[in-house]
């Protein structure tokens, strides 16, 4: 992105400050899933009901599931608040796949009978998904680059309103069977899941940069892998435990605390 979305919202917004004014209270964003399609809501800390002026998140993946995401769609309620579509096309930075979305506001959500009340969430936008794997919005070092800038940030009214991201990962199409605990945990975990059709399954374990940290790949696996996992010896983060089996990649956060 060579022209920052932070600008290009700042400028949007001071064009409608004169009708709006300032609100009160910041504004968080969480990521869901439904059914395999992804949700984005928006929680405001106070009751807002003028201009939601800009809106800017990203959402990361692994690149090796092959997962994509569709064109964003919103109900009438939510187009009225605030257009969101994509910005640009999906960036790969190391192991990783980067989409960036981007929402402009520029009447006040009261002409559309829309009244936000404080700690409520609202749905903003639906996410399609093809494939499977973990979704998750991020302000990370690729996001925080100032050629990208592309962390979360909104916008209420002309001011910066940006909260937390209170909840980040989203996960599609998972059979369920992978355990990892405890999750958070010291560095020292169990992995376990069930193979129920007998092949060869990969199990690797990446850092937030992408850097394997461990692999271990097991021929014609039937049944249960249960393993006792030692990162102890790593420095403490965000970690992700890629599993590799029967055609398909799945990938399951751990955090090292």
């Amino acid at each position: 992105m060579n022209f920052s979305l932070r600008t290009a919202a700042f400028s949007l917004a001071l064009a409608a400050l004169s009708t709006s004014g300032f609100s009160q209270g910041a504004v968080d964003i969480g990521l869901f899933q439904d059914n395999g399609v992804l949700e984005v809501k928006v929680r405001p800390e106070a009751d807002f009901s003028g201009i939601f002026s800009s809106l800017v998140f990203t959402i990361r993946w692994d690149a090796s599931t092959g997962a994509s995401l569709g064109e964003p769609t919103q109900d009438e309620a939510a187009q009225h608040v605030i257009a969101v579509a994509k910005s640009g096309n999906v960036r790969e930075q190391g192991s990783s796949n980067y989409m960036v979305y981007a929402g402009f506001g520029m009447t006040p959500m009261s002409n559309h009978g829309v009244n936000w009340e404080a700690g409520k969430e609202y749905t903003i936008a639906t996410i399609p998904v093809t494939g499977q794997g973990e979704f998750e919005l991020v302000n990370d070092g690729y996001t925080a680059e100032p050629n990208n800038n592309a962390n979360f940030y909104a916008a209420l009214g002309g001011g910066d309103r940006t909260g937390t991201i209170y909840h980040g990962l989203a996960a599609t199409g998972d059979d369920g069977s992978v355990l990892i605990q405890p999750n958070p945990n010291n560095g020292r975990f169990t992995l376990s899941f069930l193979n129920n059709e007998k092949g060869d399954v990969t199990v690797e374990i990446v850092n937030n940069i992408g850097q394997s940290v461990y692999n271990e790949t097991l021929r014609e696996l039937e049944g249960t892998y249960k393993k006792e996992m030692d990162l102890s010896g790593q420095s403490a983060g965000a970690y992700y435990v890629k599993i590799k089996r029967n055609g398909a990649t799945t990938t399951h956060k751990v955090v090292y605390r």
